[in-house]
Parts: C-alpha cells; structure tokens; sequence
C-alpha cells in the first residue's frame, strides 16, 4: 500500500486551522513543528480505519449497483408467448 502523504497546501491549511482550533477552544499555543507533527501522527493513526471503511462501502454500492443490473438484465429477457 502507498505512503499516505497530504498535499503541502492541505497540510499548511490543516496547520492553521487545528492551531486555531486548539487556541481558541482549549486556550493551547502550539508551533507550526508541533501541529504539523500532531497531524503527521494522527493521520498515520487514522489511514487504516478510514481507509478500510472507505473499501467497505465501494463494496457495498458495487454490490447493490450489481443487483440493479441483474434486474434490468432479467427484464430484458424475451418471453415465450403461450399458445393459448
């Protein structure tokens, strides 16, 4: 499996935004090193999961996409009429 890495734009602004958020809402000052490490670590904590969650559910709409064209397969099926 590939390295996750986040693009260097995204990162500068998840930086911002959680040195923010921490500041704001809990009264902590952190670094540009700090948070970028703190979001570095989180993300490596959090790919697994998120990842593995994410291959569920395309293989859930795979599955339920599969069954609607097995239905429209057999609707397309030609009938044998009936003598009578």
């Amino acid at each position: 499996m590939k390295p996750f890495k986040i693009p260097k734009e995204e990162k500068e602004a998840l930086i911002s935004d959680l040195q923010g958020q921490l500041e704001n809402d809990h009264g902590i000052e952190m670094g540009n090193l700090a948070v970028e490490q703190l979001i570095d670590y989180m993300a490596q904590q959090l790919y697994a999961p998120i990842y593995n969650q994410a291959v569920e559910d395309a293989g859930k709409l795979l599955m339920e996409r599969m069954g609607a064209m097995e239905d429209d397969l057999y609707a397309m099926k030609i009938m044998r009429k009936s003598r009578r």
